[in-house]
């Protein structure tokens, strides 16, 4: 794990601010309307399991129970890759998902069933990005 500032980065900590800051947004109850499902956010070895309904991050929850197996996809990258996704002004091959997943630059690995992926890739990419400002 990353530290910044002296304390420990992309800790459930952060993930819950950042969810604060998804949740704030007054652009994602319009465009994630229709965005409800659990996805994971992997950091390193670190699974977050977020609650995604309407649009809002309900609930995040660190690591994942057998119970747990039925979130319907995974974004994993290791915390060096979602630090410089997550600056103010991002490196090239950094600035979004996509870039990251690129096969020649392997730093995003996207499991699961990605319809629901592909469905609400507009929410999802917004509330990725707002990951800047936290």
């Amino acid at each position: 794990m990353s530290y910044q500032g002296g304390r420990r980065a992309f800790d459930l900590e952060w993930v819950e601010r950042w969810a604060r800051r998804v949740n704030e947004d007054r652009v994602l109850p319009v465009t994630g309307r229709f965005f409800t499902a659990r996805f994971v956010l992997g950091i390193d070895d670190t699974d977050y399991l977020c609650h995604v309904r309407k649009g809002r991050i309900e609930k995040i929850s660190e690591g994942l129970e057998p119970s747990d197996l039925g979130y319907e996809f995974a974004l994993r990258a290791p915390s060096s890759a979602w630090a410089k996704f997550s600056q103010k002004t991002p490196p090239p091959m950094f600035n979004d998902i996509w870039a990251m997943a690129h096969p020649l630059h392997k730093q995003l690995r996207i499991d699961g069933n990605t319809l629901p992926f592909w469905q609400n890739m507009r929410a999802l990419t917004w509330m990725l990005a707002l990951m800047r400002e936290v």
